[in-house]
């Protein structure tokens, strides 16, 4: 539901002080946080923030609705446990992902084994459009997987969970951390991200806005395997920042923002509602996730 999600962020705007703090807790662009907002307003038909040059605070009409906001996401998170629970929720799907996002979606379904243990989620993998076709079909569930809101496709029932923006992936042992971005692909060899993809779309119109002349070595359509290519100083790389991959603490690994990018990968949720309950509980233990 959206507009949990809408209160959700709203909460995290005054646990975390700021929209910006907000967008990162929440995985979401200071825009689309910022349109989540003007949307509660139209809701609440009353402003809830006063805006001031780039400052924006909560107001007085802000703050008096924490309470129940936070009454709302709790009855909603209740809900789901208290219907699961009258039922003795023993129900089966099937959910899908891309590979890149496996890992969030199974440690969080491992996670809901212990609320519900009678709740029996099998995972599938998959690309995006073989999973898209079959959440339409039937064969499966539900989905995570990788869209972008001004995309004519876009799913009827996809809503968007996290972003992924472009960073540049090194190894350490070659990349002084005041190298310009455009003079480390013009050294090293560059692994490229598969040229036909969505993304490697994106990283090709980002390095020709770069006017970066790069030595491809080979593409591929795995950050995995990219990312392991990288480990061995087989070469560079552009690739999403995985929202849910340690890179930060991996010590053969070298991230960096590229500085002008705006483009971000769109990973979301995707249903048909065959199943809305058990769907529901899995959906909303992924976006309680990405809260804490």
């Amino acid at each position: 539901m959206s507009e949990i999600r809408m209160l959700r962020t709203f909460l995290a705007i005054e646990k975390h002080g700021t929209m910006a703090a907000a967008a990162d807790r929440m995985a979401l662009t200071h825009a689309a946080v910022g349109a989540q907002m003007r949307t509660l307003e139209r809701v609440c038909q009353r402003q809830l923030f006063n805006r001031s040059g780039r400052s924006i605070q909560l107001n007085d009409a802000g703050r008096s609705i924490i309470e129940q906001a936070r009454a709302v996401v709790a009855a909603y998170d209740s809900l789901l446990r208290g219907v699961a629970d009258q039922r003795s929720f023993e129900g089966s799907i099937t959910i899908g992902s891309t590979v890149s996002s496996m890992g969030f979606l199974a440690a969080n379904v491992i996670r809901l084994k212990v609320s519900y243990p009678g709740l029996n989620v099998r995972l599938t993998h998959g690309s995006t459009p073989d999973l898209e076709r079959q959440v339409r079909a039937g064969e499966i569930d539900a989905a995570v997987i990788i869209s972008e809101p001004r995309a004519t496709t876009l799913p009827e029932l996809w809503e968007r969970l996290y972003d992924e923006p472009l960073v540049l992936l090194a190894n350490p042992a070659i990349t002084p951390a005041d190298a310009p971005v455009a003079s480390l692909l013009k050294r090293f060899p560059f692994i490229g991200f598969e040229a036909t993809s969505l993304t490697g779309a994106h990283v090709t119109s980002l390095l020709r806005r770069l006017r970066a002349e790069v030595n491809l070595v080979l593409e591929m359509n795995s950050i995995a395997a990219i990312a392991d290519l990288v480990r061995q100083n087989v070469g560079i790389s552009i690739v999403p920042r995985l929202r849910h991959a340690a890179w930060d603490d991996d010590p053969l690994l070298y991230v960096k923002p590229i500085p002008g990018t705006t483009w971000r990968r769109h990973i979301g949720w995707y249903e048909f509602g065959r199943q809305p309950l058990a769907t529901a509980i899995v959906k909303n233990q992924l976006l309680s996730a990405l809260a804490d």
